[in-house]
């Protein structure tokens, strides 16, 4: 029954529509090759034209290299495989949505003068980390809000299921995950309720991240149910790069008062009601105050061009927002691809902060694949006194990811970065705490399907409150996880050279 299910699913099927695709243009691509002369002919002015088109691409060196090795090493099928595969381009329809709606968020990241005079006076030598992500990311920062750190999911859950039985005009969810179980069934039961007592209710779900977990049409059982929701990039079986930029956000926004962001989506796994790679250790934020409206049109903006519709964005942003004395700053931002984002706002965050950091850096990460650009930025940290340290998984959830990962330790090792393994289980948690007054929190991974391809989001803090509780978490995760030396951290062979033909590729994977 199990294998019935699985040959006739739209996973199985979708892979053999995209497997066929494939086969055709090799099966076209060997009858061409009868043709010697006409074969080499086009091979060499096509793949001319395509690898200066790669060299001059405002990608990164990885990128271009791992697609210049497949152009390279195999003739025209590698030409036609990166044409198909590289380009993620939307259509011109999709694209001037895409600014009109980019710019529609701009204008609610605009200051005024005492607002902006009042931010730079706050932040004082880091008053660059607010001029960055507004230039790039569409946002601003805030004085004045409440900010709240969950060191687990579980408390995030519990807090959230509060939260959620408040609301009166409207909920918007955002999530790359979504399964049956414990978690989902309760908070729906929650959002079904509001829905029919006349709470608007929206709901977003990435359609990979829940490809075999949900029911293709499940978005529209919960349309039945009042819930208005939608798939993101719902995955086409055609042959092309844009399936790769996937919703990788996790955001919860109620009557534009309380906002959370993190690591958890709705599953069991998140708040350890079913384990699957031991102890799951995760975090999350929630926000009040006017920085709630951030995470408002980061949902809108992500909402309207998958839906197409055109949301009254003064309804849900222009609001009074309660204020908070002494809650230190935040700016909570979104990232992604182009042309929603100029820029890779989440990897230049980690660096500015990692730049800016003079005594400590401590990070949390699943995944530790970055880019060269991102690994100098922590080398050069340790190597001129910052005390680095990063926490990884010790119980892996993919283990090619995990030895990747652990590819990258020596290099990191050697400039005195220093690396902890998470005994109890797998650390989901992602983020950042340097000098105990600057921290981050969100969805972003230290690889690149966070850094370049997906739709990520979270919140840089300085000098809040809840910073404290930050770095008190991270030491207590810290006293449960083994230091990684190079003197007690071995690989074989056979395990490095896998590892460095994974990691030739990991642009794509």
């Amino acid at each position: 029954m199990k294998l019935f299910k699985m040959l006739f699913s739209k996973i199985f099927i979708s892979f053999l529509i995209l497997l066929l695709q494939v086969l055709v243009f090799a099966a076209a691509i060997m009858i061409f090759e009868q043709s010697i002369f006409a074969f080499q002919v086009v091979n060499t002015v096509f793949g001319v034209l395509v690898i200066l088109g790669i060299i001059n691409k405002k990608e990164s060196p990885e990128f271009k290299l791992t697609w210049l090795v497949v152009v390279l090493i195999v003739p025209l099928f590698g030409l036609l495989i990166y044409c198909l595969f590289a380009n993620s381009k939307m259509s011109l329809k999709q694209y001037k949505l895409a600014i009109e709606i980019s710019a529609r968020c701009k204008k609610y990241s605009e200051l005024t003068k005492t607002e902006n005079d009042a931010i730079n006076e706050f932040l004082g030598d880091k008053a660059d980390i607010e001029a960055y992500l507004r230039s790039t990311a569409y946002s601003r920062g805030h004085l004045n809000n409440e900010v709240k750190y969950f060191p687990s999911g579980e408390a995030f859950y519990a807090d959230l299921l509060a939260e959620l039985e408040k609301a009166e005009k409207f909920i918007f969810m955002e999530y790359f995950i979504i399964d049956f179980g414990k978690m989902w069934s309760k908070i729906l039961g929650i959002l079904t309720k509001k829905a029919a007592a006349g709470v608007e209710v929206r709901l977003l779900y990435d359609d990979i991240g829940c490809a075999g977990l949900l029911p293709g049409g499940y978005y529209k059982k919960l349309r039945k149910a009042g819930i208005n929701s939608y798939k993101f990039n719902r995955f086409m079986p055609v042959v092309s790069g844009i399936h790769n930029n996937r919703d990788h956000r996790k955001i919860t926004v109620i009557d534009g008062k309380a906002a959370y962001t993190g690591g958890v989506n709705l599953a069991d796994e998140y708040i350890n009601e079913k384990k699957r790679f031991g102890h799951w250790k995760d975090t999350a934020l929630k926000v009040r105050g006017a920085a709630v409206g951030n995470f408002t049109a980061m949902f809108l903006h992500t909402f309207d061009v998958t839906s197409k519709i055109k949301s009254d964005y003064g309804k849900y942003l222009d609001l009074e927002y309660e204020k908070f004395e002494g809650g230190g700053y935040i700016h909570p931002f979104g990232d992604g691809p182009k042309p929603f984002y100029p820029e890779q706002i989440g990897e230049n965050n980690y660096i500015n902060m990692l730049n800016s950091a003079k005594k400590y850096a401590y990070i949390t990460t699943p995944y530790l694949i970055p880019d060269y650009t991102l690994i100098s930025a922590l080398r050069n940290a340790a190597m001129r006194g910052v005390d680095v340290r990063i926490i990884t998984p010790a119980v892996p959830d993919k283990k090619i990811v995990f030895n990747m990962t652990r590819s990258n330790y020596k290099f990191l090792l050697q400039a005195g970065v220093k690396i902890y393994e998470y005994t109890p289980g797998f650390i989901h948690a992602k983020g950042m705490i340097t000098d105990g007054d600057a921290a981050f929190v969100g969805t972003i991974n230290l690889d690149y399907r966070s850094l370049v391809h997906h739709y990520e989001c979270g919140a840089v803090l300085y000098k809040a409150p809840c910073i404290a509780d930050i770095k008190k978490d991270f030491d207590e995760t810290l006293a449960v996880s083994h230091e990684i030396t190079e003197s007690n951290f071995k690989m074989n062979f056979f395990a490095s050279l896998a590892n460095a033909v994974f990691n030739l590729f990991s642009p794509m994977l």
